[in-house]
């Protein structure tokens, strides 16, 4: 079994827990996606991967909020198209640490605060949890083709020796 495969397999199984889960909690299941596509995105995997994904979107949450904020005290377009460059540049900057390095999870997080409209709560839920599965089902794919590897080559070795014994 290839990785790719391993991948897919864990990928389509914990995608439709995951649709099951946002459903019990009325959560929208596209945000938890936009987590998950974060997650598989991301260059750094394990821990350190969860943890820059969470911190890059929730910071271009936090982003889009300001933009929000600003964009509603300012008079006229051309003040919020001032206040969006300004913002999307510390979004980028903010790349020099490096736990925040991942500029597309800071860009996916902000395009979930404009999605549901600022209603903040619901976007890092599902961003929150979605980072979380992309996790399990990297990992669960990554088990799945090592263990695979072994039982299929167990097989091959045990359906081998009979041939020895003739």
């Amino acid at each position: 079994m290839s990785l790719l495969f391993a991948l897919s397999v864990s990928t389509g199984i914990l995608s439709a827990v995951l649709v099951w889960f946002t459903g019990l909690f009325d959560i929208a299941s596209w945000l938890a996606f936009l987590g998950a596509t974060s997650y598989f995105a991301c260059t750094d995997k394990g821990f350190k991967g969860l943890t820059q994904v969470w911190l890059t979107n929730f910071s271009g949450a936090g982003w889009a909020i300001l933009i929000i904020l600003a964009s509603s005290y300012m008079q006229g377009d051309l003040a919020t198209y001032a206040a969006t460059a300004v913002f999307a540049f510390c979004m980028c900057i903010q790349a020099k640490f490096n736990l925040l390095k991942f500029i597309p999870g800071t860009f996916m997080g902000a395009a979930a605060i404009f999605s549901v409209n600022g209603l903040w709560t619901s976007a890092f839920i599902g961003l929150f949890i979605g980072a979380i599965f992309g996790f399990l089902m990297n990992y669960c794919g990554e088990l799945l083709y090592k263990y695979s590897g072994r039982l299929f080559s167990n097989e091959k070795n045990n359906s081998n020796k009979h041939l020895d014994n003739k």
